[in-house]
């Protein structure tokens, strides 16, 4: 219960995150539709974390949702801010919550914020 519990803080942290960094940056950007719209996905993102509640099925659903979101997203987009999103989509496809294997989850939630980071200051340039 607590890595799941632990896992969702981290991910709703990592959408909040993001989102402080791209409203910052979005404004008169010439993307500014899909900058909105990536802040938009990262709102719904935190809504989905917490109606999960401790369902990890249901987590792992919504943190799929989120990457198919900024897939499709980065389809419509080019440039850095394609590789920016298509960089967040992937990085939401890793937020998985494996039971059987709870060790692992501290690994991958480590390496997952480093790169979620990292792709946040790439969007936060791309949308400025």
């Amino acid at each position: 219960m607590f890595s799941l519990l632990s896992s969702r803080r981290i991910a709703v942290t990592l959408a909040g995150a993001a989102l402080v960094s791209m409203t910052a940056a979005c404004g008169g950007a010439a993307n500014a539709e899909a900058c909105t719209e990536a802040q938009s996905i990262l709102t719904n993102a935190t809504t989905s974390m917490s109606t999960a509640g401790t369902d990890p099925a249901k987590f792992n659903e919504a943190t799929q949702k989120v990457a198919d979101d900024f897939k499709a997203l980065a389809a419509k987009t080019d440039g850095d801010l394609a590789t920016a999103i298509t960089g967040f989509a992937d990085v939401w496809a890793n937020i998985k919550i494996d039971t059987a294997n709870p060790a692992g989850l501290a690994t991958s939630i480590q390496d997952l914020t480093s790169k979620s980071q990292a792709f946040s200051t790439e969007l936060a340039k791309a949308c400025s």
